[in-house]
């Protein structure tokens, strides 16, 4: 980065004292306060009418729950919510610029607001178009930790730039490292440009696998692995080329990690291995995002793969855990979708003595056949199992397509198993014990004679 360094910190207060003696004409005092009253008035004036719209239309106000039978009025609901302050505050402001026009009155600031103002009404006008189109939480999320601060550190950069001379102010040094000077454009660099870097790399992943996911048939758990793969790289290159920006060479970029490295080997031992065993399993391909696993006797779901931990979903209670890598490699985990999603799953039923086996075999046959969630191939098997104390044991196992479902599918089985007996008259016995009891005792013969007195 090219500098012509001004090395006096005190050339901030020189501005600030430039600033404040502009902000006391009485020229600039009127506009600001035509621009500040009209905005205060326009914003509870648009509060107003939104309170009372959503009052007069309950079901369309919601435009951030989606809903299929009234979806191009919600669209309509938050393109009037999103417009309704920006348009009315750029028609007062307008015709408060106009009249200080025809008054031949000075009426910059008044202009500046303006196309701030129209910035800000395209910026909302593409905000309800994410909207529309994608989902509403995912967009949410980016709405406000992405483009709001974007906007708002756009408008703060062009306020500054209308006040003062913005390329001077950034080209102030205000301290030395590794005998390069660091600016204050260096530091909102790198500060904000790693923020927006790394947060739109995050954008860019999701935009991805929606994007692919919806126009390829393919693996999605394949194209959240890649996404992943490309957004940690994007990250790293953007690092890479913001510190080359602000002026870091890479011999100064050796030495910080050379000093901090100590540190981390004492300090984040753990954190590092995490990362370690975070590559090993993006790289390897071994845990991929939406894959069931069982981790400590819990059936769960992986929700989010990141190189540090990752979030999984635990099936029975829908509650959420955050393991760290290394446990993947340091614990027995079983996946039921590491190369394909077929899980093998049984139900044991016992039948009566008196009963038929093939007919048992028979309907337990016929009822896996009429389950839509079991797959025709492989087939789904019936067998007598043993002669159990008190009944004829058999077995079903079936094939299904999804780990998540078996549960589901099992406690149908069983219900469909009970139907299908009682109507072929098979009976499903209690346990039975015979118990025989012995009497050990016997009578003496003899007579017992009488004692004499």
């Amino acid at each position: 980065m090219n500098k012509n360094l001004i090395l006096d910190p005190s050339y901030f207060r020189e501005e600030w004292l430039k600033t404040m003696v502009i902000l006391q004409r009485p020229a600039v005092q009127v506009q600001l306060v035509a621009i500040t009253i009209s905005l205060i008035v326009m914003f509870l004036l648009s509060q107003w009418l939104w309170g009372k719209f959503e009052k007069r239309f309950p079901d369309i106000s919601q435009f951030e729950e989606r809903n299929k039978e009234c979806y191009y009025q919600q669209c309509g609901a938050a393109l009037l919510f999103y417009l309704l302050f920006p348009t009315f505050s750029l028609l007062v402001i307008f015709i408060i610029n106009f009249l200080f026009l025809r008054s031949n009155l000075f009426a910059g600031y008044l202009t500046d607001t303006i196309n701030i103002l129209w910035i800000y009404i395209f910026y909302r006008i593409f905000l309800v178009g994410l909207y529309s189109l994608f989902n509403a939480k995912a967009v949410k999320h980016y709405h406000y930790r992405f483009f709001t601060p974007l906007f708002f550190t756009f408008i703060i950069l062009h306020i500054i730039h209308i006040i003062t001379d913005f390329d001077t102010i950034f080209r102030v040094s205000f301290f030395q490292l590794f005998d390069q000077s660091v600016t204050l454009g260096d530091i909102v660099v790198t500060i904000g440009g790693l923020y927006f870097w790394i947060t739109g790399c995050s954008l860019l992943e999701k935009v991805l696998i929606y994007l692919f996911s919806k126009e390829i048939r393919t693996n999605q758990r394949a194209v959240q692995s890649i996404s992943l793969i490309l957004r940690y790289f994007l990250i790293g290159l953007g690092i890479t080329l913001i510190f080359g920006y602000v002026g870091i060479s890479p011999t100064a970029l050796a030495a910080i990690t050379g000093g901090l490295s100590v540190g981390i080997g004492f300090g984040l031992k753990e954190v590092i291995s995490n990362f370690v065993s975070g590559l090993f399993l993006l790289f390897e391909g071994s845990l991929k995002p939406d894959d069931v696993i069982s981790i400590n006797n819990e059936m769960s779901q992986v929700k989010k793969f990141g190189i540090r931990a990752t979030t999984v979903q635990v099936i029975k209670d829908n509650s959420e855990k955050i393991i760290p890598n290394q446990t993947f490699f340091t614990e027995e985990v079983t996946t039921f979708t590491g190369s394909d999603s077929l899980v093998y799953r049984s139900v044991i039923v016992g039948a009566n003595y008196n009963c038929n086996p093939q007919q048992v075999i028979k309907v337990l046959l016929e009822v896996a056949d009429n389950n839509p969630n079991i797959l025709e191939y492989p087939r789904p098997i019936a067998f007598a199992l043993e002669f159990g104390d008190s009944s004829i044991n058999f077995e079903l196992k079936f094939w299904l397509d999804n780990p998540l479902i078996t549960k589901r599918v099992t406690s149908s089985l069983i219900c469909d198993i009970w139907k299908a007996f009682k109507k072929n008259d098979i009976e499903i016995p209690y346990p039975q014990r015979d118990l025989h009891i012995i009497n050990s005792l016997q009578t003496d013969s003899h007579k017992v004679t009488d004692i004499p007195k």
